[in-house]
């Protein structure tokens, strides 16, 4: 038993604290920058004084006791787990060591909740997961997703294991669990595509995707590897980036371009706008598609105090093919200045910014009319 705790220790001795406020895998490239080496000692009590609290949670006042909201709406079921890897809280201004934890769940009106509370306090309502009505329908063989909605967790930095990790609800970091069995989760976290746009879940970038730890009762840990368990979640990912990515379509599809006005018959004039946003368009790697004149006719702009014409302009809009692939739905202005007694050349008015519906991305398959 001393050897094991000692064991433990030794690991935990070589965490050091370092932001989350970057992806995964650009810390890895990076070989984790400006590190800030707060070690966490061996002590018997395997704790130590914290220089920032956790991010996320319950308010944590020095000498108070968190307590979650979630206590009793949340059930009453507990069952002692175990990490596959060792893992850290900060709690009350300490940094501390968990070897194990339990677990309450049940129905909260955010949707289905497990709240994790550690071997040192089972009172205290350390990380706090909801399954959202909106990710119900994503289980994979009777694997259900949470999302991490308070509390913080200290592992070791999955690209770099000489230093620790802190993670927390808030940052391009999306930590999710996946309930595997009734009593076995895996934890696992990325950078997130999404932030629910298009009203469905958000997803994690595969390639940035991260095992965090398993838990589960001691007897049950060898039944999950991290290769095993990023089997699943990368599975879990994959559908969910898909749900994703069909709804982006279809949001796409719904980006039209304008309709033509009676000044695009005009050879010249659309001749015109063809070459100067070519120009444009090229300078930027990109292909120009379509362009049409919407106008009607011309829109004359006065002097506020004579009245008399300055100039006149017409609108047009353009579908163009950005280097990236992607194509995007553009806006532009021709003008003809006023010399006192006619209009002269046609100028190019520059891309029409700020302004609906120019500027969004549109499907390539709608860049023609």
């Amino acid at each position: 038993m001393k050897i094991k705790l000692s064991l433990i220790l030794l690991a935990i001795s070589l965490f050091y604290s370092i932001s989350t406020q970057a992806q995964f895998g650009k810390m890895l490239k990076n070989k984790v920058k400006n590190a800030a080496k707060n070690v966490v000692k061996e002590e018997a009590s395997t704790t130590t004084t914290s220089s920032s609290g956790a991010s996320g949670g319950a308010s944590k006042m020095p000498g108070s006791v968190p307590r979650s909201p979630y206590t009793e709406e949340a059930g009453n079921v507990t069952t002692s787990l175990k990490f596959l890897d060792p893992m850290g809280s900060v709690y009350v201004h300490t940094t501390h060591m968990v070897t194990g934890a339990n677990y309450k769940e049940g129905e909260l009106e955010q949707g289905h909740a497990v709240v994790i509370q550690p071997d040192y306090d089972l009172e205290y309502s350390w990380l706090v997961f909801i399954s959202p009505k909106v990710l119900d329908g994503f289980a994979i063989g009777g694997t259900r997703v949470y999302e991490m909605t308070s509390g913080s967790y200290i592992v070791k930095h999955p690209a770099d294991p000489n230093h620790q990790l802190e993670i927390g609800i808030s940052g391009p970091i999306l930590s999710r669990m996946l309930k595997v069995e009734e009593d076995v989760f895996i934890l696992y976290a990325g950078q997130q595509v999404g932030g629910h746009a298009f009203n469905v879940p958000s997803y994690i970038v595969l390639e940035d995707l991260y095992i965090m730890n398993v838990i589960a009762p001691e007897e049950k840990l060898a039944k999950y590897s991290k290769e095993e368990a990023k089997k699943i979640a990368v599975e879990m990912e994959t559908k969910l980036k898909a749900n994703y990515d069909a709804a982006a379509k279809a949001d796409l599809a719904s980006v039209k371009i304008p309709a033509a006005g009676k000044l695009n018959s005009d050879s010249a004039l659309k001749s015109f706008a063809k070459t100067e946003i070519k120009k444009v368009v090229e300078k930027d790697g990109g292909q120009l598609l379509h362009v049409n004149i919407e106008s009607n006719d011309w829109h004359i702009v006065h002097h506020k105090i004579t009245g008399r014409p300055l100039y006149r302009w017409i609108r047009g809009a353009f579908t163009e093919k950005l280097r990236n692939g992607k194509c995007k739905l553009q806006g532009y202005l021709l003008k003809q200045q006023y010399d006192g007694s006619s209009y002269g050349n046609t100028n190019f008015g520059g891309v029409i910014h700020g302004q609906m519906p120019y500027g969004q991305y549109i499907d390539c398959n709608n860049t023609q009319p």
